[in-house]
């Protein structure tokens, strides 16, 4: 093997090795649960909803809210409807799943 085949490969070598230059490995998508729909939840929609959805009556009554609707749920989060803002695209999809989790528990998670 000549001294320039032998650098070549040193520097490929090198060049695998470097995490900076390797491939960003992907982040885990989080397995969407009621207990991360409850803190969403807490955070973003107890304000108008009530904490652990009991509503002081201002406010739509999410504990109410039809198990078999779940479309219209994510519509109404993502385009809003009457007095509840649109939050587009504030969640992403498993964060939607988590919220959905949350409001088909009850509040009960």
């Amino acid at each position: 093997m000549t001294i320039q085949v032998q650098v070549r490969a040193l520097a490929a070598a090198l060049l695998l090795a470097s995490p900076a230059l390797a491939p960003a490995q992907q982040a885990a998508v989080p397995v969407p649960s009621a207990a991360q729909g409850k803190s969403l939840y807490t955070s973003f929609c107890a304000r108008c909803h009530g904490m652990n959805m009991v509503t002081t009556g201002v406010s739509f009554d999410l504990r109410s809210f039809p198990r078999d609707q779940r479309e219209r749920f994510e519509r109404s989060v993502t385009q809003g409807l009457r007095a509840m803002p649109a939050w587009g695209t504030t969640f992403k999809p498993e964060e939607l799943e988590s919220l959905w989790l949350y409001v088909g528990s009850s509040g009960s998670s």
